[in-house]
C-alpha cells in the first residue's frame, strides 16, 4: 500500500511539473509577443519620423552633404522594413495573425508601403498592446477633442 502511495505522489509531481512548465512557456511566449509587437510598433513610429525627414530634401538638390543624408535616411528606412519583417515572422499567436500578415506585406510590397497603411497597422498594433486603453482615448477624444 505505502508503495502505491510513493507512486501516486511522484506521478503527481510528475504531472505537476508538466503543468507548471506549459503554464510558464505560454506565459513566457505571450510575453515575448507584447514585446515584438511594442518593437513593430517602435519602428512604426521611427519610419514616420524618417520619411518626414526624407521629405524635407529636394529630389533634385546637389549638395553633397544633404544626399548623404538622404542616403543615411534610406538605410535607415530599410533597416526599419527589414526588422518589421523578422518581428513579423516570429508572431506567433492566431490573435495577432492578422497584424503579422499585414506589417510582413507592408514591408516587403512597396506599393503597400503608404502612409494610411502605416496608421492603421500602428493603430492595430495599439489596440492588441492595449485595447482598454486606445478605445477610451479615441473615446474621450470623440466626445470633446480639446478637453484634457
Amino acid at each position: 500500500m505505502e508503495a502505491m502511495y510513493i507512486i501516486l505522489g511522484a506521478l503527481l509531481a510528475l504531472g505537476g511539473g508538466v503543468i507548471t512548465h506549459h503554464i510558464q512557456l505560454h506565459y513566457s511566449q505571450l510575453k515575448e509577443e507584447s514585446q515584438l509587437l511594442l518593437e513593430i510598433e517602435k519602428s512604426l513610429l521611427e519610419l514616420n519620423a524618417i520619411e518626414k525627414e526624407i521629405a524635407k530634401i529636394s529630389d533634385d538638390t546637389e549638395d553633397i552633404k544633404q544626399l548623404a543624408e538622404r542616403h543615411s535616411l534610406k538605410h535607415d528606412m530599410l533597416s526599419h522594413l527589414e526588422k518589421l519583417h523578422l518581428f513579423s515572422i516570429r508572431i506567433f499567436s492566431n490573435k495577432n495573425r492578422s497584424i503579422d500578415v499585414r506589417v510582413t506585406k507592408y514591408a516587403i510590397d512597396d506599393h503597400l508601403r503608404t502612409e494610411e497603411n502605416r496608421f492603421i497597422l500602428l493603430r492595430e498594433v495599439q489596440m492588441a498592446l492595449n485595447e482598454k486603453l486606445i478605445t477610451q482615448y479615441e473615446n474621450e477624444t470623440n466626445k470633446d477633442p480639446s478637453a484634457f
